[in-house]
């Protein structure tokens, strides 16, 4: 997690937001505490309590996404449970809440029958739990009765989008109440933003040449994954034609190459029949077809054209063989805006 520059940051995107982006993120809700509020330690009382924990946040036209929680870390005492408020409203990143117990592999996203809801709502280290994918404005609740400590992961963004709760003894004084978190969670929100925002500007590409970027965040495809990226299609480096990004303007022949430069997110490079601008579904299964296909893909309008999922760091190419209008978008980040126009003339 990256704190640096955090008041600039604050400043700057706030700014922004004023100059013609509205903010979709969802700031976690103030934690709820029937403890007396602390500023180190709080006083003792038996009755449990609910915490507050923001899941993924989104800002510019879900452009660029906070793929983390809300605060990363927080003390609790056993008998208490967590709930986790899933930001940024209907064009958010999808997510997932669960809890992997120690030794056991965690279950790739790829396959549907791992995202769906296992295990029920309470943690206690003996069994794997998950809340399913959850969408901007759900929420999931956890229950921990045991002392420990315990780790909560995003199944489609870890090792990114991780998180920890330590659970004392039932009536230890908590170390920080809500609002501490909740500061912390604001502070690392922004931070996050400020991050994505600015990875916009390493796009590696010529400018308006024929490699676009399906995707970008901080330090591109290397690793450990960051907790923020960008779901547009770039054509550029300028943050400030994000609302035009992924738009050019080619001759019939151009062949385009797509480079996924991100490491947290896959994109796909999906067009229906020229003149449309309605993307097909997600294949019922997303491990279908995964890797593009090889060469050069050709596309006439007459035909749905989908590279299949892109990979961080790989590629998909397509060359354009008639004049048309040509819609295209991401089938698993449309509905954050991930989509733009090939327009294509003689």
């Amino acid at each position: 997690m990256r704190r640096l520059l955090v008041l600039f940051a604050v400043a700057g995107l706030t700014g922004c937001a004023a100059s013609g982006f509205s903010s979709h993120s969802a700031m976690p809700q103030t934690a709820s505490s029937e403890h007396m509020p602390q500023s180190s330690a709080a006083s003792f009382t038996a009755a449990p309590t609910n915490w507050n924990v923001g899941t993924g946040a989104s800002i510019y036209y879900y452009a660029v996404q906070d793929l983390d929680f809300l605060p990363t870390a927080i003390t609790i005492d056993a008998g208490d449970t967590v709930t986790y408020h899933v930001g940024s409203g209907a064009g958010g990143d999808a997510h997932t809440v669960a809890y992997v117990p120690p030794g056991q592999p965690i279950p790739p996203p790829g396959d549907p029958n791992n995202v769906k809801p296992a295990g029920g709502t309470t943690v206690d280290g003996t069994h794997f739990v998950n809340s399913g994918i959850l969408f901007g404005g759900q929420t999931f609740t956890l229950h921990f009765p045991k002392p420990g400590s315990y780790t909560i992961l995003c199944l489609f963004h870890e090792p990114a989008m991780v998180s920890t709760v330590v659970v004392q003894s039932s009536g230890t004084p908590y170390p920080h109440n809500a609002q501490y978190y909740l500061g912390v969670g604001a502070q690392d929100e922004w931070s996050d933003f400020f991050e994505g925002r600015r990875s916009i500007s390493s796009f590696p590409f010529k400018w308006y040449g024929t490699t676009l970027a399906a995707g970008i965040d901080p330090g591109l495809v290397t690793f450990p994954p960051p907790d923020s990226t960008v779901l547009r299609f770039l054509t550029n480096g300028s943050f400030s034609t994000l609302s035009t990004q992924g738009n050019l303007t080619v001759k019939v022949g151009t062949v385009l190459t797509w480079v996924n430069e991100t490491s947290n997110e896959p994109h796909t490079v999906t067009l229906p029949l020229a003149g449309q601008k309605t993307l097909p579904p997600i294949p019922p299964d997303p491990s279908v077809n995964t890797v593009p296909p090889p060469g050069v893909t050709t596309d006439d309008g007459t035909k749905i054209v989908n590279s299949g999922t892109i990979p961080p760091g790989k590629s998909f190419s397509l060359k354009f063989t008639k004049p048309g209008s040509y819609y295209y978008g991401c089938l698993y980040h449309d509905n954050s805006g991930m989509v733009a126009t090939i327009t294509v003339v003689p």
